[in-house]
């Protein structure tokens, strides 16, 4: 376990409260499902096709160039604690995590850039942005894409496009996401009115770590349902127009929290939040999150907390359980993480 985590950096970049609207959009990320002509889609392959696809892979995101000093992974290799820690960075998903198959993952260096391989396709390339960041996440991924349709033959097709194991990433394979913060609407009860006006719109709602995760803290990612029928430009415009009018809705619930009798009750969840946060001396991931929930809400609304949104974010990736497991340097039993989060949580609030 040490090896591999250590060669990580405790804080990550793409965490930090850059781009645009970063109290309410923690991250962007844009994915690319890829496959290679010539070999069977994974859950199809035998593992000796998928060895040869993960060894191309490797040495096309090596001669990308864009992965100088970068990290890759057999995760067969890799212990359970080792897997839920890159799942926890955002850089493979639980799928991958628990396959058993011949699988890799590249990540690169400052960890904005990685490739999945031999998930549900051959190649899931995404890149990472912190805030609200479409443009940026979008032209960066791309760039990867590129490079690896230079080194590899990848499968497409004239009339659908690019060619996937699931028919709804067919076409551009593309996913447009934003990790959105949306604690006031969770309040007020507006999330499945809110969740259901997203479907009609072609767009989905999955929990933090994306298909098949729950809701924690109120952070819900955001991205398109479908690859097919537009442009990849124009998925991103749509993404974008669905964002903002997500953040103008969260917005105006923000201000109704601050109006009337209810600024009392909001800055009572809201203190009461951070005082178990500095205080509690046992404290388990959900009541993490769902307490840093309201904190990083307060400090949105204004209401003297002084943690910037930097240093939220960088102590939600921290108070995940591998990374708590990583910090402690030890197996701990559930209760034992839950203290010793406490006890870590205390030290990096100040």
């Amino acid at each position: 376990m040490a090896d591999v985590i250590k060669s990580f950096r405790p804080c990550v970049a793409w965490a930090n409260a850059g781009g645009a609207w970063p109290d309410m959009i923690f991250s962007t990320r844009v994915r690319f499902a890829r496959n290679i002509e010539g070999f069977n889609f994974p859950g199809h392959a035998e593992p000796r096709q998928l060895e040869e696809v993960r060894r191309l892979a490797f040495a096309a995101v090596r001669g990308s160039g864009l992965f100088p000093r970068g990290h890759y992974f057999k995760l067969e290799a890799l212990d359970q604690v080792e897997r839920r820690f890159l799942v926890e960075r955002h850089h493979v998903s639980h799928a991958l995590a628990t396959s058993a198959l011949p699988t890799g993952a590249a990540v690169s260096n400052d960890e904005d850039l990685s490739v999945m391989i031999n998930e549900e396709d051959h190649l899931r390339l995404q890149c990472l942005r912190s805030g609200f960041a479409i443009d940026e996440a979008f032209g960066s991924a791309l760039k990867l894409d590129e490079a690896l349709g230079r080194a590899l033959p990848l499968a497409y097709g004239v009339k659908f496009g690019f060619l996937t194991a699931c028919p709804t990433n067919v076409g551009t394979g593309m996913r447009v996401s934003c990790l959105a913060h949306l604690p006031a609407l969770s309040r007020l009860g507006r999330m499945p009115q809110v969740l259901e006006s997203l479907s009609h719109l072609g767009v989905t709602a999955r929990g933090i770590y994306g298909e098949g995760t729950y809701v924690l803290g109120d952070f819900y990612q955001i991205s398109n349902a479908t690859c097919l029928g537009r442009s990849e430009e124009e998925f991103c415009r749509n993404m974008d127009t669905v964002i903002r009018n997500l953040i103008r809705q969260e917005i105006t619930a923000r201000e109704e929290l601050l109006a009337g009798p209810m600024r009392i009750r909001t800055e009572d969840s809201v203190f009461r939040a951070l005082g178990l946060l500095k205080y509690a001396r046992s404290l388990s991931y959900e009541e993490f999150m769902q307490n840093v929930s309201l904190a990083r809400m307060g400090a949105a609304m204004g209401l003297g907390i002084e943690v910037d949104f930097s240093a939220f974010n960088q102590i939600t990736l921290l108070m995940q359980p591998a990374h708590i497991q990583a910090a402690a340097g030890r197996p701990l039993a559930p209760e034992a993480r839950d203290v010793f989060r406490a006890d870590y949580l205390r030290k990096n609030l100040g």
